[in-house]
């Protein structure tokens, strides 16, 4: 019978809820009486605190504010559980243990927690996880490449694997898979396999069958650690050794191959995220970058659908009331039956699973996996974006059929629209590969197919070059699109669609060698054109309510294609294909994303003229303190998506999306404005120091807070749908800069090796009465900075250090820096316990 409860006046009980699954229905009533076990519940609770703890007390940091130092454990927590946690595995020996995964290929980065983020307003977002060992779910790419860009900071052993593994997945049409997945291991040779199960079992003839099972399931293709606990579990196997030293045993002897799924579409900003990730990575090895670049050779990942060319997506129909015709984007991307066919060749051929991995990848027309090094896939990548920039050379166009994080406007693809962001991105990234040319003078060898596409570029440039030598400056632009860009980008345009049609089933395998100086060229002349669609953008302007414009940038155009003439062709529905002749472009509202990543790639004077000319713009809401998404989204069509359908202040429409302000405050303190930062702080901008009315913990971030324009008082200033976000990855990138800097590392221009120097940006308020501010570097040593100064460190270099080895020994220096040799001892973390910083007038 079901126990009954009474609850005297003022009373209260307490219900534990317990969720699971098991294979077999018999094994209920055990795991009902160890549920019920007096203690039990308790001890759950205890263990999930402890496990919570053990994540967290990787940036455990003691400010003067403990509300703060508790948003800094919660906020890296969250990006934790989408994210994951990265371990290493491999570690059979002392020598595997003090290096980083470039450095020894035994060891291999594996993520533990990954998931989506499960927010119940969004069905796509749901994320189911296996009950193994090791577990893990399926991830959104742009998530996790967020969430993830700052592990190295925070794990420096990993080195650049996040790096090398996000750029495997570019594929050759310059897109990336949606689900990124647990990586697989696997050990093709039989006698390493034989080797591993004899040592984890043992000789002995009455363990030969579990020797031979293990050996079998580790030979027989890919396999997850969890897979491989579970069969241990299932076969009652008995392990002679730890079940860590077997994993370690058996990863090293692995090679292990990232993993994805297409899944569904192609968004337009998964690649936008690349440049902050190798960032991340060259703050802590900045020796590493040429290794990085042309060392290593990275796969083109091979997705089963294909982008169509504009002749089988520009679709006539007629308008919502029936009266015109216009011209819309639709199947811009579908499942490609001689890609899949291709695929299945790998899945289908042979006994060894080993296949079912090749068939992620693309090969060349003798069936070998197609590499290239990663300056090359970024080469290819940009080349791609350059040629998908739209009518005007202004932003990225979303060709592919969606666009970016901003689901709200998810109707843009559909109005041939395009992505500013974007186009600020991609000029950061060619900037970066041609300061990399120029650093390293090394020659590259890029597919055959790339080569083509940029001779055909250069072809359609030249003319394009000649007539605009010849015209005005752009700066009486109207919002009809000239002939000359028209005609340049309809060049360009078909040369892509020619380029992917080329490399759809394969890459051919020929090569063409490029020199440091033609890279250099070639990206130089890009990025002037880059630009000049910047200026674009900034004359035509955008679409405010009282149609003003006050230079700052548009994030969104969308396109009107108003001459064309049909193919011929119709779409299933009856719909005739058209070929686009002549266009004009529609300006939008101000939203805040294109300004905030216009800011990214100016220098500190022209990103603090945009800040101040965004706080002179509707997106400050001067009531709230706070910056909106958008601006009134009121007159704009239904037809560009579920903001537009909002309620003013509510979801995208002119909320205060947290994601989207957390990217603005970490400009400020990127671009060295770090008065601008902690007063925005300070103000209520950001968690923990938001005004009355959040309605929720200071320390856990929202999806959106409702802004002034919200019809209901009441309701403005509280904080909706808490869910893992990239508001996470954005604090934490904020917590590196405020305590270790932008660059800890630096090469020493002299002995060229790397030494450390630690900048925080910290105000003086922030430290405890006794002038020491603590916090954990890299998840594991000890630092204190003691500010005998008495004054905020801002670009405040210190005076000398105290670096505590775990050995016992002590280091002081004298100086700013700490000389390479501890500085690769910090690296490595291993070897270090503590550092003492001093910033004082005197050395000692």
């Amino acid at each position: 019978t079901n126990p009954i409860f009474e609850i005297p006046p003022g009373g209260s009980i307490t219900i534990a809820s317990f969720y699971g699954q098991t294979p077999h229905i018999m094994d209920v009533p055990v795991i009902s009486r160890r549920l019920t076990q007096i203690g039990f519940v308790q001890y759950k609770h205890s263990r999930a605190r402890e496990l919570i703890q053990q994540i967290t007390s990787a940036v455990d940091t003691k400010t003067s504010s403990p509300l703060f130092n508790a948003h800094i454990q919660q906020m890296f927590l969250d990006n934790s559980l989408r994210g994951g946690v990265p371990i290493l595995l491999g570690e059979v020996d002392d020598q595997a243990y003090m290096k980083n995964a470039d450095e020894d290929a035994r060891l291999k980065v594996y993520y533990l927690f990954s998931r989506n983020h499960g927010d119940l307003e969004r069905d796509q977002n749901d994320f189911q996880i296996q009950p193994t060992f090791f577990s893990q779910s399926a991830v959104n790419y742009r998530d996790v490449i967020q969430n993830r860009r700052s592990d190295v900071i925070f794990n420096p052993r990993i080195g650049s694997s996040n790096v090398r593994m996000f750029l495997s997945f570019i594929q050759a049409d310059g897109y990336e898979p949606l689900s990124v997945e647990a990586s697989v291991f696997s050990i093709p040779d039989k006698s390493i396999c034989l080797n591993i199960a004899t040592q984890a079992v043992g000789h002995a003839d009455g363990v030969r069958a579990q020797r031979e099972l293990l050996t079998e399931f580790l030979s027989s293709g890919p396999f997850r650690p969890g897979n491989l606990f579970q069969t241990i579990e299932d076969h009652h196997i008995e392990l002679m050794m730890t079940r860590k030293d077997f994993i370690h045993e058996v990863a090293a002897a692995s090679t292990m191959t990232p993993n994805a799924n297409f899944e569904e579409g192609y968004w337009g900003d998964h690649w936008i995220y690349y440049m902050d990730m190798i960032e991340a990575y060259l703050s802590i090895y900045p020796d590493g970058e040429f290794s990085m670049l042309f060392e290593h050779n990275l796969p083109y990942f091979y997705s089963p659908a294909s982008v169509q060319p504009r002749s089988k997506k520009y679709v006539l129909e007629m308008s919502a009331g029936g009266g015109n015709r216009r011209v819309r984007q639709y199947n811009a991307t579908i499942m490609d039956e001689e890609k899949q066919e291709i695929r299945s060749k790998y899945i289908r051929s042979t006994r060894n699973q080993q296949y079912v991995v090749e068939g992620n990848w693309q090969h060349d027309k003798n069936g070998n996996i197609f590499k290239s090094t990663t300056f090359v896939k970024i080469f290819l990548l940009v080349t791609l974006k350059f040629t998908t920039r739209d009518p005007f050379g202004m932003g990225i166009e979303y060709e592919a059929g969606r666009s970016g994080w901003n689901e709200g406007m998810n109707g843009l693809p559909r109005m041939m629209g395009s992505g500013m962001s974007e186009a600020y991105e991609l000029y950061m990234l060619m900037e970066y590969l041609q300061k990399a040319t120029k650093q390293y003078n090394h020659a590259v060898e890029v597919p055959q197919e790339l080569d083509d596409i940029i001779n055909a570029i250069i072809a359609a440039m030249d003319p394009l070059e000649n007539e605009m030598r010849n015209m005005a400056d752009d700066s009486t632009l109207d919002t009809t699109v000239p002939e000359h860009l028209f005609r340049y980008w309809d060049a360009v345009s078909t040369a892509r669609e020619t380029y992917r049609e080329k490399t759809k089933l394969h890459f051919s395998g020929a090569t063409k060698m490029y020199l440091p100086s033609f890279i250099d060229t070639i990206l130089g002349r890009w990025m002037k054109h880059l630009k000049l669609g910047h200026a674009r953008a900034l004359a035509l302007g955008y679409k405010g309510n009282d149609d003003s414009n006050d230079n700052l940038s548009p994030t969104y155009f969308a396109y009107e294609i108003t001459k064309w003439e049909s193919t011929g062709e119709q779409t299933e529905e009856g719909h005739d294909l058209v070929i686009a002749l002549e266009a004009k472009v529609s300006l939008l509202p101000l939203f805040l994303e294109g300004p905030t990543r216009l800011m990214k790639s100016m220098d500190m004077e022209g990103a603090k003229d945009i800040y101040n000319k965004i706080r002179d713009s509707e997106l400050n809401d001067k009531d709230l303190g706070m910056y909106t998404i958008s601006g009134s989204l009121d007159k704009m069509s239904l037809s560009f998506g579920p903001a537009t359908a909002s309620t003013p202040g509510w979801m995208e429409h002119q909320s205060v999306w947290m994601h989207a302000s957390y990217k603005l405050y970490l400009e400020l303190l990127r671009k060295g404005m770090v008065d601008e930062f902690y007063n925005e702080l300070v103000s209520g901008g950001m968690l923990p120091f938001m005004k009355a009315g959040y309605g929720r913990s200071l320390i856990q971030c929202s999806s959106f807070i409702t802004s002034s324009a919200f019809e209901d008082p009441s309701v403005r200033g509280r904080g909706f749908l808490a869910r893992l976000s990239g508001s996470t990855a954005e604090f934490l990138s904020m917590w590196a800069l405020m305590m270790i800097g932008p660059h800890p590392f630096f090469v020493n221009p002299d002995t060229r090796e790397a030494e450390m120097k630690l900048i925080p940006s910290i105000p003086i308020w922030f430290f405890p009465d006794d002038g020491k501010l603590s916090f954990i570097m890299f998840g594991a040593i000890d630092v204190t900075y003691h500010n005998e100064l008495g004054k905020d460190l801002y670009n405040i270099e210190p005076t000398r250090y105290q670096v505590g080895l775990r050995d016992g020994s002590t280091h002081d220096i004298d100086g700013s820096s700490i000389p390479s040799d501890l500085a690769g001892k910090i690296r490595r973390v291993v070897f270090v316990d503590y550092v003492q910083v001093y910033f004082s007038n005197n050395n000692r």
